[in-house]
């Protein structure tokens, strides 16, 4: 399934807001590698609108999980 060429969604399982486009939110997410944080950022950001009235909070959410990719990331270097 890591290997699913893009423009195949083998998933239909799940909201519909998650399987618009070609491919599926959570295909792209594995195919990519992007690991939890960066994983979130992308399912929040596709789902912003789709679900809700505004997407606003899916948007601050979002926002929430790349501050911590971040944080993780800064906090994962040697001090120079």
């Amino acid at each position: 399934m890591l290997n699913e060429p893009i423009g195949q969604v083998a998933e239909t399982k799940g909201p519909q807001y998650y399987q618009r486009g070609p491919v599926a939110v959570w295909t792209f997410i594995r195919q990519q590698q992007l690991g939890y944080f960066l994983g979130n950022v992308i399912k929040y950001v596709c789902r912003a609108g789709h679900k809700d009235d505004n997407g606003i909070e899916d948007l601050e959410k979002a926002i929430h999980y790349l501050e911590n990719e971040i944080e993780s990331r800064r906090e994962a270097q040697p001090d120079s």
